[in-house]
């Protein structure tokens, strides 16, 4: 370590703030880029062509000298990034999104991070944090905390996760030199392919502190351009799998070639690019001809258990008619395709060790939360939005929600109601809900719902629970629904599904509400929730309205 070069070592650094119609937010980043600690700072605004009748430029102006503000044609984000790297004087480059919120310490602790290192290595180094995500409170951000990835192992990660936060990178001017600047033809991917790149030459390095609070709302360029991120994220990706080395693989996956790729097509099926998923697939075949007969039945298990499920049967399910696909199933049978498998740790647990194990390891992968990627803001949305106006049409009082989750996106939205009771088979979710939402109006309780006793109530939101379970545990739960003496039941259906399935060594499958066993009569109102998770797979899921004395169960249960 060079000791005095740490003590003198005072660079500056450039935030740079791009923004389109940003009257909103942008106040908020821009104080949050004077709050920081570091002095030694400039911050840029760049204006990419708002069309919002002047209010972006009139947010900017208002800060006089405290920054440098240029206006620009539009031409998206990444035009708006690499005018900043043009106009910049710092040292250091530091994106702040103008929606996003930086903590105070964010630059002193990453040039703290750079004092500490040889000198020589400080232009050669990009430090990126954690992060948090937060809807319309920042005290209410949820955390996403990432892990140190050894140097030669960075390409492999970016390509299988994709978690990096841009915004908590602090980059040298330098490497902007050497591996150019941001592609101006990618319209949401314009980070990571960057990102990529400078990996092959810089080494980036993990600095677990949470450092940004990113903001998640439905005007959000990615969520705006779905269908486009969705084309250019398979392309992107594509791309990564092509240049990736085979000793990349090996360090990274500590697996050959042959059995990195199957794996990596399994990521990508399972996050809905299915181009990517292909591509990777086809690598791995590419190395059966050099691999072990047990290397290569090993690739072939992982590639043939996805693939049927994502690749073969949803896209095909509504032209094969019912019958055929019947037939398909039945020659599968016994042989462990065509069924979408669970995590082999919580396979066999009882539920509540399950569902434990399930909160405490995200083994459903949520990046905002730990219910996974369909209780994101973007999935949501069309909930929180129907949500309180159904519940006040039905005149509900009490509200029971079970199971209630991790409360990360019901804690947006503001239900008409006396009381609002969340039940989780999760012992320490349940006592952090209660810790932090807790009120007279809100509360929490640790229960099975196949076995407590539930709460009185006047409606009963199950929302993707029931697809978790058997039959028999599924059937128990609605039994005890009805015992609550609610009027009624607000619960996940997929109507375009026309046979269920149980669960068997699944771990979750759509189920259909009015096919057996349940045989739910026609729902009194549908929400279609709009879901666009596995590449607009299910499409046809909804929200089903049900009275629950309407709903007639097998004796047995």
């Amino acid at each position: 370590m060079d000791c005095a070069m740490a003590e003198d070592f005072n660079p500056k650094v450039s935030i740079v703030i791009p923004v389109f119609n940003g009257g909103d937010f942008l106040n908020q980043a821009i104080d949050s880029a004077l709050a920081q600690t570091y002095i030694n700072i400039e911050i840029l605004v760049i204006n990419d062509g708002s069309a919002d009748c002047g209010e972006t430029e009139r947010v900017a102006l208002s800060y006089g000298d405290q920054i440098r503000y240029y206006k620009k044609s539009n031409g998206g984000v990444a035009s708006a990034l690499n005018r900043a790297i043009e106009e910049m004087s710092g040292e250091y480059f530091s994106w702040l999104s103008h929606d996003d919120l930086y903590a105070k310490e964010k630059v002193a602790r990453q040039i703290e991070a750079l004092s500490m290192i040889l000198s020589t290595d400080r232009e050669r180094t990009i430090f990126y944090s954690d992060h948090e995500v937060f809807t319309s409170d920042p005290e209410t951000a949820m955390p996403v905390l990432l892990r140190g990835v050894p140097p030669g192992e960075f390409r492999y990660w970016l390509t299988t996760q994709n978690i990096l936060h841009g915004c908590t990178l602090l980059i040298p001017k330098k490497a902007f030199v050497e591996t150019g600047r941001f592609n101006e033809s990618l319209r949401t991917t314009q980070d990571y392919d960057l990102w990529f790149r400078m990996a092959g030459k810089f080494r980036f390095v993990h600095l677990p502190e949470r450092l940004v609070k990113a903001r998640s709302h439905p005007e959000q360029g990615s969520v705006r351009m779905s269908r486009l991120a969705l084309a250019e994220c398979n392309t992107l990706l594509s791309g990564f799998i092509h240049d990736l080395t085979d000793n990349e693989l090996i360090r990274s996956s500590r697996r050959k070639p042959v059995v990195a790729y199957a794996q990596i097509a399994a990521s990508m099926w399972y996050r809905g690019f299915l181009s990517a998923g292909w591509l990777a697939m086809r690598l791995s075949l590419k190395n059966f001809s050099h691999s072990s007969l047990k290397l290569n039945a090993l690739a072939l298990g992982i590639l043939a258990k996805v693939v049927v499920m994502y690749s073969i049967f949803e896209p095909l399910r509504k032209i094969i008619p019912p019958s055929a696909r019947l037939t398909i199933k039945r020659a599968l049978r016994g042989t462990g395709l065509g069924k979408l498998r669970g995590p082999e740790s919580v396979r066999n647990l009882e539920l509540k060790e399950k569902f434990t194990e399930v909160y405490e390891k995200n083994i459903f992968r949520g990046s905002v939360s730990r219910s996974g990627e369909g209780s994101d803001m973007v999935q949501t949305a069309i909930i929180r939005r129907e949500l309180p106006a159904l519940v006040e049409e039905l005149g509900i009082k009490t509200f029971l929600d079970a199971p209630c989750g991790d409360w990360y996106w019901m804690k947006e939205v503001d239900l008409p109601v006396e009381r609002y009771i969340g039940l989780d088979i999760v012992e320490a979710l349940v006592e952090k809900n209660q810790k932090i939402f807790g009120s007279d109006k809100v509360s929490f309780q640790c229960i099975n719902l196949a076995e407590g006793d539930l709460p009185k109530a006047d409606l009963v939101f199950s929302r993707d629970c029931l697809v978790h379970l058997s039959f028999a545990d599924a059937l128990r739960i609605i039994a005890n629904f009805k015992r609550t003496g609610a009027k009624y039941l607000l619960t996940t259906t997929f109507t375009d599904r026309t046979r269920n399935e149980d669960l068997g060594d699944m771990f979750w499958r759509p189920l259909n509400k009015k096919l057996a066993p349940f045989n739910f009569p026609e729902p009194i109102r549908l929400i279609n929730e709009g879901c666009t998770e596995g590449n607009n797979l299910f499409k046809d899921k909804c929200l089903g309205l049900w009275r629950l004395q309407d709903i007639n169960l097998p004796e047995s249960v």
